[in-house]
């Protein structure tokens, strides 16, 4: 499943957990991997560590792997496997 939200160019770091929690309070699982555009994933970067972070491979949050992808400016997309049985049943 993908849970995508603009967060805009200015983000805190409550806008970006609310994000990352709307995932999980939807579909009650842990998220696999959260892409980010290249703007979102620099703005991580200096909220959450340091700057260069931004061109790093393993960049996480949580210990979820944030990752760049070609998306619009601002958004990112938080992903997971959902099992359409248990429906996040854990």
């Amino acid at each position: 499943m993908r849970w995508t939200v603009v967060l805009g160019a200015a983000f805190d770091h409550a806008a970006f957990e609310r994000a990352f929690e709307g995932f999980r309070r939807m579909y009650n699982v842990r998220p696999g991997r959260v892409l980010c555009a290249p703007d979102v994933l620099g703005r991580f970067a200096a909220l959450y560590g340091r700057p260069d972070d931004a061109h790093r491979r393993d960049v996480r949050f949580a210990g979820i792997a944030v990752v760049a992808a070609i998306l619009a400016p601002g958004t990112i997309v938080v992903e997971g496997e959902v099992d359409d049985v248990k429906m996040g049943d854990w």
